[in-house]
């Protein structure tokens, strides 16, 4: 698939065999092998709901944001409706929460003695916009 407005990953991922696919580090994510349909997530204007049907599910998010649910052989010819923006895979979680743990410097306090593990500790943050305000016990 060659549209623009479809994230380089998902096209890649679109384009490969569903063998090449499932041996890949991340291009399966947004799959489901046993309903074989697509999650996607979509930036668009105006409203996707009325394409809300036994063969796409359309879950409306804020800011002009929808998760999407289709049968890959539709995100070519939905990319090109004019109300979709942008559509890309969703992320794979664990990566963010590793890479958040590795810049907090999270992993040398808990894999070695004396196994810092935060139990007790209470954080608040308050943010009113203009201040923030932490709160560390």
């Amino acid at each position: 698939m060659d549209s623009q407005k479809i994230e380089n990953v998902l096209n890649l991922a679109l384009d490969i065999s569903d063998e090449e696919r499932r041996k890949s580090l991340g291009l399966d994510t947004g799959f489901d092998e046993t309903s074989n349909l697509w999650e996607i997530i979509v930036k668009h204007n105006g409203d996707l709901s009325r394409l809300n049907s036994p063969v796409i599910t359309v879950e409306e998010l804020i800011a002009g944001y929808a998760i999407v649910t289709l049968p890959k052989n539709l995100i070519a010819s939905f990319a090109e409706l004019e109300e979709v923006e942008y559509v890309e895979m969703p992320k794979r979680l664990y990566f963010s929460v590793q890479q958040g743990k590795e810049i907090s410097c999270i992993p040398p306090v808990t894999v070695r003695e004396p196994y810092l593990s935060g139990e007790g500790t209470i954080v608040a943050v308050i943010d009113s916009g203009e201040r923030v305000i932490m709160l560390l016990s």
